[in-house]
């Protein structure tokens, strides 16, 4: 995905957002008992906000950082996840499967005259009918 593809949230919503992130850091610190980090995101949070009140369009080279961070590591964590799932539960799902000889794709090929499989019952004509 192309960073020009991406819709932006509004400024507003960024700087509402990161002032109260801010203020739970400050929360956070002070509880604590760390007062000068705490001073240091309450003021954070305080030029976030008043910013935001003021004039919210300041805001947008920093909302366009947050983004383009945000789509880094997208593309960073996401195949690490995936490639986790995958070796870690589809991997040993299928060494077990094969060690107790199952074949749920029919790959292995038998000698027969055709690959068909053979129903057991005869396929009833009235299944399709009023579907809907």
């Amino acid at each position: 995905m192309k960073f020009s593809e991406v819709e932006l949230p509004s400024n507003k919503k960024f700087g509402f957002f990161f002032a109260v992130i801010f203020v739970i850091a400050a929360g956070y610190f002070w509880r604590n008992e760390n007062v000068a980090i705490t001073y240091t995101f309450t003021a954070l949070a305080t030029a976030f906000l008043i910013v935001t009140l003021i004039q919210a369009d300041l805001l947008l080279p920093l909302n366009q950082l947050w983004m383009r961070f945000g789509l880094l590591l997208g593309m960073i964590i996401s195949p690490i996840v995936l490639g986790l799932i995958f070796f870690l539960l589809f991997t040993p799902i299928a060494f077990l499967m094969r060690l107790r000889g199952r074949d749920e794709l029919r790959l292995k090929f038998k000698e027969r005259s055709s690959h068909w499989i053979k129903r057991e019952s005869p396929l009833q004509t009235d299944s399709f009918k009023h579907q809907f």
